[in-house]
């Protein structure tokens, strides 16, 4: 069903290939289970071929993906664990996984948010328990955000460097693996270049001068 899915894709235009990742990405923020890194590093793929602009899919897939994590984040801050009883994820989902996400919440707060975003799985639930665990929103939000940016530029881009040898790669290390590289080496820049902008901010070390003998 995907990939007739991502067949029917590749008939669209630059406008309709950006409005079908902003519903896409939207979608599995929310919580359905659909198979983000696939269609990620296919959209990476059309990036390569041309079809659509790479920085402007970012935008699209982290609006999506942030449209969507909101949502349930509201939706598990205002219900609580009702959320279980009142929505199909809940009825998918066992007390246990939830539980246990909620607590990692409470413990970690943004830390667990921004890691969150970038674990396959996690990404599911993980809003509706920071919402449930009552993470307050200005923790929440720029993690969120930030996590996002750091996924989907990372499986993005992996789909624009391969091209269309990226169904190789996934068929020879697998998904896991190949998502973990590229979230590794993002991660590493972004990490380079807030040191970078710190130390600029910071400016040169003064060199002590020693004073003057008599």
């Amino acid at each position: 069903m995907v990939h007739a899915l991502l067949h029917a894709v590749v008939s669209l235009p630059a406008a309709g290939v950006y409005g079908f990742t902003i519903a896409w990405l939207c979608a599995e923020s929310a919580g359905l289970p659909l198979p983000d890194e696939l269609v990620l590093l296919f959209l990476g793929f059309l990036a390569h071929r041309g079809t659509v602009s790479l920085p402007t899919l970012v935008l699209c897939a982290v609006g999506g993906a942030a449209l969507g994590a909101a949502f349930s984040y509201t939706v598990g801050r205002r219900l609580g664990p009702v959320v279980l009883d009142r929505t199909r994820l809940g009825r998918r989902l066992s007390r246990d996984q939830l539980a246990s996400a909620q607590q990692r919440m409470a413990r970690r707060g943004a830390v667990a948010v921004f890691v969150s975003r970038v674990l396959p799985i996690a990404r599911n639930i993980a809003s509706y328990a920071a919402g449930i665990a009552q993470v307050p929103p200005r923790a929440f939000y720029p993690a969120m955000l930030l996590g996002s940016l750091v996924w989907c530029t990372a499986v993005l881009t992996a789909g624009d460097v391969l091209g269309a040898d990226y169904r190789v790669v996934l068929n020879r290390i697998g998904t896991p693996l190949l998502i973990a590289t590229a979230v590794a080496v993002v991660a590493g820049l972004v990490a380079g270049a807030v040191w970078w902008r710190s130390r600029r901010r910071r400016g040169p070390v003064p060199v002590p001068v020693s004073p003057p003998k008599e």
